[in-house]
């Protein structure tokens, strides 16, 4: 079985598990914590959709902490726990982990992409949205 496939089958089974115990709805606005949160600092945000826990995952905070090192102050990086945060994991459409979601300023999502990012990639992406 595929590394992809066995995150497919891992995520699917926490949805499961939590939408029994039910979840709130997004907020009708169209705003969440992640674009007021954009909105807010007026920097780019990187959402982080994990588990915290499998290598992959694991892997991705690393160089998110070197991104966050290399870009002091510039740029808000958010972990969102697939668990924990079923209405943003909705809102979001994440179905596999790590998928990271590039936020600007404005909280519009410019990019949103499925699977580890090394470093040079997120700092492609963050020089594309402005940040130096």
């Amino acid at each position: 079985m595929g590394r992809r496939v066995f995150r497919r089958i891992v995520l699917a089974c926490f949805l499961a598990a939590l939408s029994a115990v039910g979840t709130h709805a997004a907020e009708s606005s169209g705003d969440d914590e992640l674009t007021a949160l954009a909105r807010s600092r007026g920097k780019p945000v990187i959402a982080d959709f994990g588990l915290g826990f499998c290598m992959q995952c694991r892997k991705q905070a690393a160089t998110l902490k070197e991104v966050e090192e290399a870009f002091p102050g510039k740029v808000v990086i958010r972990m969102v726990n697939v668990v924990k945060e079923q209405v943003l994991v909705k809102r979001y459409e994440v179905e596999e982990v790590p998928t990271l979601v590039f936020l600007d300023g404005r909280g519009k999502v410019v990019l949103r992409k499925v699977g580890p990012l090394g470093f040079e990639e997120i700092r492609g992406q963050l020089s594309r949205m402005g940040v130096e």
